[in-house]
């Protein structure tokens, strides 16, 4: 039950989070990317599925070692930030920590890996 719980307060944490982050079209990613903006891809999925398949440039961080990472993520909390998963879940986790930690750039991908999927986009591993 407590896992239950658990898992519907972080579902619940990252629907609100997303409400709030900016959300950024897959096509809008792309332009950013081919335009030299200064971004941090961030990948919250595992190590598993990063390796398996994942967006040109992204840097993979585990959602729940986020906390652990934030030395390495300090540098991009006034920066633009784009966080996507699978399907928008972790994401959401994460953006939710990275906002209590005062990033103010940050923006969800639109779909997430299953929607950049979807539409045929290219990964790399």
């Amino acid at each position: 039950m407590k896992a239950v719980c658990g898992l519907l307060a972080g579902l619940v944490l990252s629907l609100n989070v997303l409400a709030e982050v900016k959300v950024i079209s897959q096509q809008q990613l792309l332009a950013w990317q081919q335009s030299g903006k200064e971004l941090l891809l961030l990948d919250t999925r595992s190590a598993g599925e990063f390796a398996v398949g994942h967006i040109k440039g992204a840097i993979n961080i585990d959602f729940r070692d986020i906390p652990d990472a934030m030395a390495r993520l300090q540098d991009w909390k006034d920066k633009t930030v784009v966080v996507y998963c699978r399907s928008g879940r972790r994401a959401g986790i994460a953006e939710n920590y990275l906002e209590q930690q005062g990033f103010t750039g940050l923006h969800h991908l639109a779909g997430d890996i299953l929607g950049w999927n979807r539409a045929g986009r290219p990964l790399v591993k």
